[in-house]
């Protein structure tokens, strides 16, 4: 009984631990900056919910998926390998947002996913910015809601590296007509 015990006041104690934790980084964005770079050297996915341009959540949250565990050597793929040329990169915000509107109007409502292929790391941080302060909404997902008809959307963004310094956006979205 006594152990028992013990392991249930170290899960408290956890808990308190994770808990303060998530209070910090709710009230300081700059220490949720500084882990997450730590934790994701530099590579950064947005995962956004909305409903009508207004969040679900009081934040947006970040995750990132990179692809290669551990220590064991990556190979970047090419934009061959994706059977892509460099004129299909883009190169400029406006482009970014009109490319994404154009993709998720073809959908429609529903839940599928669709890339970009982004020609710097410049470009994917401004992306990343744009996503942070949900400028992101004015440039693309207002005009996408309205033109669908969809109450809210989920979305979330895997960013891989390519050879040249190029990336590939993977937008893993979920458009609903429904609250």
């Amino acid at each position: 009984m006594k152990i028992i015990r013990k392991i249930l006041y170290v899960i408290a104690g956890l808990l308190v631990l994770l808990t303060i934790l998530i209070i910090i980084c709710a009230y300081n964005p700059g220490v949720t900056a500084k882990i997450q770079k730590v934790l994701f050297r530099g590579r950064t996915v947005e995962n956004v919910n909305a409903a009508n341009g207004t969040d679900l959540t009081q934040e947006g949250r970040a995750s990132v998926s990179s692809g290669n565990a551990g220590m064991q050597a990556v190979t970047l793929r090419s934009l061959e390998d994706l059977g892509l040329t460099e004129e299909d990169m883009i190169r400029n915000i406006d482009d970014y947002y009109n490319d994404c509107h154009d993709q998720i109007i073809a959908r429609g409502t529903g839940e599928y996913s669709f890339d970009n292929v982004i020609a710097t790391e410049a470009l994917v941080q401004e992306i990343y910015a744009k996503y942070s302060n949900k400028e992101y909404r004015t440039g693309y997902m207002d005009s996408v809601l309205n033109e669908t008809g969809a109450y809210s959307y989920d979305m979330n963004l895997v960013v891989e590296e390519l050879e040249g310094k190029h990336y590939k956006l993977t937008h893993q979205v979920v458009l609903n007509e429904e609250y």
